[in-house]
Protein backbone atom coordinates (compact mmCIF):
# COMPACT_ATOMS: atom_id res chain seq x y z
CA UNK A 1 0.00 0.00 0.00
CA UNK A 2 2.60 2.56 0.75
CA UNK A 3 4.25 2.01 -2.50
CA UNK A 4 1.57 4.01 -4.21
CA UNK A 5 1.22 6.44 -1.93
CA UNK A 6 3.86 8.70 -3.98
CA UNK A 7 2.72 8.04 -6.74
CA UNK A 8 -0.91 9.39 -5.72
CA UNK A 9 1.03 12.47 -4.45
CA UNK A 10 2.96 12.98 -7.68
CA UNK A 11 -0.16 13.04 -9.31
CA UNK A 12 -1.81 15.15 -6.86
CA UNK A 13 1.31 17.80 -7.43
CA UNK A 14 0.72 17.24 -11.42
CA UNK A 15 -2.57 18.16 -11.96
CA UNK A 16 -3.26 20.33 -9.86
CA UNK A 17 -0.47 22.20 -11.18
CA UNK A 18 -1.72 21.86 -15.00
CA UNK A 19 -5.23 23.24 -13.60
CA UNK A 20 -3.95 26.25 -11.64
CA UNK A 21 -5.47 24.80 -8.47
CA UNK A 22 -2.81 26.34 -6.41
CA UNK A 23 -3.46 30.02 -8.02
CA UNK A 24 -5.20 32.45 -5.88
CA UNK A 25 -7.07 33.12 -8.23
CA UNK A 26 -9.13 30.76 -10.84
CA UNK A 27 -9.26 31.33 -14.23
CA UNK A 28 -7.84 34.67 -14.38
CA UNK A 29 -11.40 35.60 -12.51
CA UNK A 30 -11.49 36.96 -8.64
CA UNK A 31 -12.78 33.79 -7.54
CA UNK A 32 -10.76 30.91 -5.94
CA UNK A 33 -11.74 27.47 -6.39
CA UNK A 34 -14.17 26.98 -3.65
CA UNK A 35 -15.51 30.31 -4.49
CA UNK A 36 -16.30 29.06 -8.51
CA UNK A 37 -17.74 25.62 -6.93
CA UNK A 38 -20.15 27.47 -5.00
CA UNK A 39 -21.12 29.46 -7.95
CA UNK A 40 -21.52 26.83 -9.95
CA UNK A 41 -23.40 24.49 -7.68
CA UNK A 42 -26.06 27.18 -6.82
CA UNK A 43 -26.24 27.92 -10.62
CA UNK A 44 -27.39 24.48 -11.20
CA UNK A 45 -29.36 24.21 -8.69
CA UNK A 46 -32.24 27.37 -8.62
CA UNK A 47 -33.14 28.25 -4.81
CA UNK A 48 -30.92 26.14 -3.12
CA UNK A 49 -29.96 25.97 0.49
CA UNK A 50 -26.66 26.24 2.20
CA UNK A 51 -27.23 23.07 3.60
CA UNK A 52 -27.55 21.08 0.40
CA UNK A 53 -24.47 22.95 -0.77
CA UNK A 54 -22.60 21.61 2.19
CA UNK A 55 -24.00 17.93 1.17
CA UNK A 56 -22.63 18.24 -2.51
CA UNK A 57 -19.17 19.76 -1.48
CA UNK A 58 -18.30 17.82 1.86
CA UNK A 59 -17.37 21.70 2.62
CA UNK A 60 -17.12 23.08 6.10
CA UNK A 61 -20.50 24.80 7.77
CA UNK A 62 -18.38 28.01 8.84
CA UNK A 63 -15.98 28.36 5.31
CA UNK A 64 -19.10 27.94 3.04
CA UNK A 65 -20.32 30.63 5.48
CA UNK A 66 -17.59 33.21 4.56
CA UNK A 67 -18.06 32.41 1.14
CA UNK A 68 -21.64 33.05 0.74
CA UNK A 69 -21.42 36.02 2.83
CA UNK A 70 -18.75 37.11 0.80
CA UNK A 71 -20.49 36.78 -2.75
CA UNK A 72 -23.26 38.26 -1.14
CA UNK A 73 -21.94 41.17 -0.65
CA UNK A 74 -20.27 41.37 -4.00
CA UNK A 75 -23.73 41.26 -5.44
CA UNK A 76 -23.14 37.77 -6.92
CA UNK A 77 -25.53 36.23 -4.97
CA UNK A 78 -28.88 37.14 -3.07
CA UNK A 79 -30.91 35.10 0.18
CA UNK A 80 -34.41 34.61 0.11
CA UNK A 81 -37.16 32.84 2.36
CA UNK A 82 -38.30 29.72 1.21
CA UNK A 83 -42.03 30.09 -0.77
CA UNK A 84 -42.47 26.67 0.49
CA UNK A 85 -41.36 26.75 3.54
CA UNK A 86 -40.45 30.42 5.88
CA UNK A 87 -37.78 28.88 7.55
CA UNK A 88 -35.87 27.94 5.26
CA UNK A 89 -33.62 30.46 3.23
CA UNK A 90 -32.75 29.81 -0.72
CA UNK A 91 -29.52 30.93 -2.64
CA UNK A 92 -29.47 32.31 -6.54
CA UNK A 93 -27.63 34.25 -8.53
CA UNK A 94 -28.03 37.39 -9.25
CA UNK A 95 -27.77 39.23 -12.55
CA UNK A 96 -23.96 39.73 -12.06
CA UNK A 97 -23.89 36.30 -10.75
CA UNK A 98 -24.84 34.82 -13.80
CA UNK A 99 -22.50 36.75 -16.07
CA UNK A 100 -19.64 35.62 -13.81
CA UNK A 101 -20.45 31.96 -14.23
CA UNK A 102 -20.50 32.30 -17.59
CA UNK A 103 -17.36 34.00 -17.55
CA UNK A 104 -15.95 31.32 -15.58
CA UNK A 105 -17.63 28.22 -17.84
CA UNK A 106 -16.04 29.53 -20.96
CA UNK A 107 -12.62 30.28 -18.80
CA UNK A 108 -12.68 26.82 -17.91
CA UNK A 109 -13.99 25.36 -21.37
CA UNK A 110 -11.15 27.35 -22.92
CA UNK A 111 -8.56 25.72 -20.46
CA UNK A 112 -9.63 22.48 -20.87
CA UNK A 113 -9.81 23.17 -25.23
CA UNK A 114 -6.30 24.60 -24.83
CA UNK A 115 -5.37 21.53 -23.01
CA UNK A 116 -7.07 18.92 -25.18
CA UNK A 117 -6.10 20.87 -28.23
CA UNK A 118 -2.44 18.45 -29.42
CA UNK A 119 -4.40 15.08 -28.77
CA UNK A 120 -5.13 13.17 -30.72
CA UNK A 121 -8.49 11.59 -30.83
CA UNK A 122 -7.25 8.02 -29.35
CA UNK A 123 -5.33 10.02 -26.91
CA UNK A 124 -8.43 11.92 -25.52
CA UNK A 125 -10.71 8.67 -26.01
CA UNK A 126 -7.80 6.94 -23.24
CA UNK A 127 -7.70 10.30 -21.32
CA UNK A 128 -10.96 10.26 -20.64
CA UNK A 129 -11.18 6.08 -19.94
CA UNK A 130 -8.45 7.12 -17.32
CA UNK A 131 -10.35 9.61 -15.61
CA UNK A 132 -13.27 7.71 -15.09
CA UNK A 133 -11.44 4.68 -14.05
CA UNK A 134 -10.02 6.84 -11.10
CA UNK A 135 -13.61 8.48 -10.39
CA UNK A 136 -14.78 4.84 -10.20
CA UNK A 137 -12.45 3.29 -8.16
CA UNK A 138 -12.33 5.81 -5.79
CA UNK A 139 -15.99 6.85 -5.73
CA UNK A 140 -17.00 2.95 -5.56
CA UNK A 141 -18.25 3.09 -1.89
CA UNK A 142 -20.23 6.07 -2.22
CA UNK A 143 -21.93 5.44 -5.48
CA UNK A 144 -22.14 2.26 -6.61
CA UNK A 145 -22.47 1.64 -10.44
CA UNK A 146 -26.01 0.33 -11.65
CA UNK A 147 -26.31 -1.50 -14.82
CA UNK A 148 -28.62 1.46 -16.46
CA UNK A 149 -25.21 3.01 -16.57
CA UNK A 150 -22.95 0.49 -18.43
CA UNK A 151 -23.39 0.41 -22.22
CA UNK A 152 -23.67 -3.42 -23.86
CA UNK A 153 -22.02 -3.63 -27.83
CA UNK A 154 -22.21 -6.07 -30.33
CA UNK A 155 -19.77 -4.83 -32.40
CA UNK A 156 -16.36 -5.65 -32.33
CA UNK A 157 -13.99 -2.60 -33.08
CA UNK A 158 -10.41 -2.75 -33.18
CA UNK A 159 -8.24 -2.52 -30.24
CA UNK A 160 -11.11 -4.82 -28.10
CA UNK A 161 -9.14 -7.92 -28.29
CA UNK A 162 -5.73 -6.56 -27.29
CA UNK A 163 -7.76 -5.15 -24.32
CA UNK A 164 -9.31 -8.38 -23.33
CA UNK A 165 -6.38 -10.17 -23.89
CA UNK A 166 -4.64 -7.40 -21.35
CA UNK A 167 -7.53 -7.95 -18.85
CA UNK A 168 -7.32 -11.67 -18.36
CA UNK A 169 -3.02 -11.22 -17.86
CA UNK A 170 -3.75 -8.86 -15.38
CA UNK A 171 -7.12 -9.52 -13.74
CA UNK A 172 -5.97 -12.98 -13.48
CA UNK A 173 -2.72 -12.74 -12.44
CA UNK A 174 -3.76 -10.68 -9.80
CA UNK A 175 -6.72 -12.71 -8.70
CA UNK A 176 -5.58 -16.30 -9.10
CA UNK A 177 -1.97 -16.10 -9.64
CA UNK A 178 -1.73 -17.10 -13.21
CA UNK A 179 1.54 -16.80 -15.03
CA UNK A 180 2.49 -16.01 -18.55
CA UNK A 181 1.44 -19.06 -19.97
CA UNK A 182 -2.08 -18.14 -19.26
CA UNK A 183 -1.31 -14.76 -21.02
CA UNK A 184 -0.04 -16.87 -23.98
CA UNK A 185 -2.88 -18.85 -24.37
CA UNK A 186 -5.68 -16.11 -23.96
CA UNK A 187 -3.03 -14.13 -26.97
CA UNK A 188 -2.92 -17.02 -29.05
CA UNK A 189 -6.95 -17.96 -28.58
CA UNK A 190 -7.88 -14.49 -29.28
CA UNK A 191 -5.64 -13.87 -32.77
CA UNK A 192 -7.60 -17.44 -33.91
CA UNK A 193 -10.45 -15.64 -32.84
CA UNK A 194 -9.97 -12.35 -34.86
CA UNK A 195 -8.82 -14.42 -38.04
CA UNK A 196 -12.18 -17.02 -37.83
CA UNK A 197 -14.42 -14.01 -36.72
CA UNK A 198 -17.93 -13.94 -38.35
CA UNK A 199 -20.19 -11.42 -36.97
CA UNK A 200 -23.25 -13.51 -38.55
CA UNK A 201 -22.47 -16.24 -36.33
CA UNK A 202 -20.23 -15.29 -33.57
CA UNK A 203 -21.37 -12.75 -31.22
CA UNK A 204 -19.31 -10.66 -28.71
CA UNK A 205 -20.53 -8.52 -25.86
CA UNK A 206 -18.41 -5.69 -25.11
CA UNK A 207 -19.37 -3.68 -21.86
CA UNK A 208 -18.40 0.04 -21.47
CA UNK A 209 -18.82 2.24 -18.55
CA UNK A 210 -18.00 5.95 -19.02
CA UNK A 211 -15.69 5.26 -22.53
CA UNK A 212 -13.77 2.14 -20.85
CA UNK A 213 -14.17 -1.42 -21.62
CA UNK A 214 -15.42 -3.27 -17.91
CA UNK A 215 -15.82 -6.48 -19.16
CA UNK A 216 -16.14 -9.20 -22.44
CA UNK A 217 -18.32 -12.50 -23.07
CA UNK A 218 -17.95 -14.23 -26.63
CA UNK A 219 -20.18 -16.86 -28.30
CA UNK A 220 -17.79 -18.93 -31.12
CA UNK A 221 -19.87 -20.67 -33.49
CA UNK A 222 -18.44 -24.36 -33.28
CA UNK A 223 -20.55 -26.38 -36.48
CA UNK A 224 -23.38 -27.01 -34.43
CA UNK A 225 -22.60 -25.98 -31.23
CA UNK A 226 -20.97 -22.48 -29.76
CA UNK A 227 -18.17 -21.89 -27.78
CA UNK A 228 -18.62 -19.45 -24.51
CA UNK A 229 -15.47 -17.78 -23.94
CA UNK A 230 -13.30 -14.92 -22.56
CA UNK A 231 -16.39 -14.08 -19.72
CA UNK A 232 -14.55 -11.53 -17.81
CA UNK A 233 -15.39 -8.65 -15.66
CA UNK A 234 -13.52 -5.56 -13.85
CA UNK A 235 -13.86 -6.90 -9.78
CA UNK A 236 -15.63 -3.04 -9.18
CA UNK A 237 -18.45 -4.12 -11.76
CA UNK A 238 -19.26 -7.33 -10.27
CA UNK A 239 -22.55 -8.25 -7.76
CA UNK A 240 -24.58 -6.01 -10.08
CA UNK A 241 -26.48 -8.23 -12.22
CA UNK A 242 -24.25 -8.07 -15.24
CA UNK A 243 -22.55 -11.36 -15.04
CA UNK A 244 -26.77 -12.42 -15.19
CA UNK A 245 -27.37 -9.70 -17.75
CA UNK A 246 -24.68 -11.22 -20.29
CA UNK A 247 -25.67 -15.15 -19.56
CA UNK A 248 -29.35 -13.48 -20.50
CA UNK A 249 -28.13 -12.19 -23.94
CA UNK A 250 -25.73 -15.30 -24.72
CA UNK A 251 -28.85 -17.48 -24.12
CA UNK A 252 -30.81 -15.30 -26.49
CA UNK A 253 -28.14 -15.49 -28.85
CA UNK A 254 -28.17 -19.23 -29.05
CA UNK A 255 -32.04 -19.33 -29.53
CA UNK A 256 -32.17 -16.40 -32.55
CA UNK A 257 -29.00 -18.99 -33.98
CA UNK A 258 -31.17 -21.82 -33.58
CA UNK A 259 -28.40 -23.08 -31.52
CA UNK A 260 -28.86 -26.12 -29.00
CA UNK A 261 -25.70 -26.69 -27.56
CA UNK A 262 -23.40 -25.19 -26.09
CA UNK A 263 -19.73 -25.53 -23.87
CA UNK A 264 -16.83 -23.59 -22.24
CA UNK A 265 -14.03 -24.60 -20.27
CA UNK A 266 -12.78 -22.90 -17.11
CA UNK A 267 -10.82 -24.27 -14.00
CA UNK A 268 -12.15 -25.55 -10.51
CA UNK A 269 -11.37 -22.26 -9.06
CA UNK A 270 -13.87 -20.12 -10.46
CA UNK A 271 -16.46 -20.84 -8.30
CA UNK A 272 -18.98 -17.67 -8.61
CA UNK A 273 -18.39 -18.20 -12.50
CA UNK A 274 -19.91 -21.88 -12.30
CA UNK A 275 -22.28 -20.97 -10.19
CA UNK A 276 -23.63 -19.23 -12.48
CA UNK A 277 -23.58 -21.27 -15.46
CA UNK A 278 -24.88 -24.15 -13.67
CA UNK A 279 -27.70 -21.12 -12.95
CA UNK A 280 -28.63 -21.58 -16.80
CA UNK A 281 -28.55 -24.98 -17.28
CA UNK A 282 -24.49 -26.40 -17.60
CA UNK A 283 -23.49 -28.95 -15.83
CA UNK A 284 -19.46 -30.25 -15.80
CA UNK A 285 -19.25 -32.82 -18.02
CA UNK A 286 -15.00 -33.19 -17.80
CA UNK A 287 -12.13 -31.90 -15.43
CA UNK A 288 -8.54 -32.86 -15.91
CA UNK A 289 -5.75 -31.91 -14.01
CA UNK A 290 -3.44 -29.18 -15.46
CA UNK A 291 -0.17 -26.93 -15.14
CA UNK A 292 -1.30 -24.90 -18.10
CA UNK A 293 -1.32 -21.66 -16.34
CA UNK A 294 1.89 -22.01 -14.19
CA UNK A 295 0.24 -23.52 -11.01
CA UNK A 296 -1.74 -26.52 -10.31
CA UNK A 297 -5.31 -26.62 -10.94
CA UNK A 298 -8.15 -28.66 -12.67
CA UNK A 299 -9.57 -27.43 -15.96
CA UNK A 300 -13.38 -28.39 -16.45
CA UNK A 301 -15.43 -28.53 -19.10
CA UNK A 302 -19.60 -27.46 -18.58
CA UNK A 303 -22.01 -28.15 -21.55
CA UNK A 304 -25.47 -27.41 -22.36
CA UNK A 305 -28.25 -28.88 -24.00
CA UNK A 306 -31.67 -27.14 -24.69
CA UNK A 307 -34.55 -28.10 -25.75
CA UNK A 308 -35.50 -27.60 -29.76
Amino acid sequence: MNSIIPEIRSFNRFYTDVIGLLNRHLLDTPYSLAEARVIYEIYHNPDVQASQIMERMHIDKSYLSRILQKLEKESTISRKRSAKDARSVTISLTAKGLAEFDKLNRSSNAQIEEMIGPLSETQKKNLIAGMGSVENVLNAKRKPVTLDEIMIRTILQPGDLGYVAYLHGNIYAEECGYGLNFEAYVLESLGEFAHQYDPAKDRVWICEHEGRVIGFLAGVHRGESVQLRYFILLAEYRGIGLGKKLMGAFMAYMREQSITKAYLWTTNEQHTATALYARYGFKLTEEKPSMAFDKPLIEQRYDLVTAQ
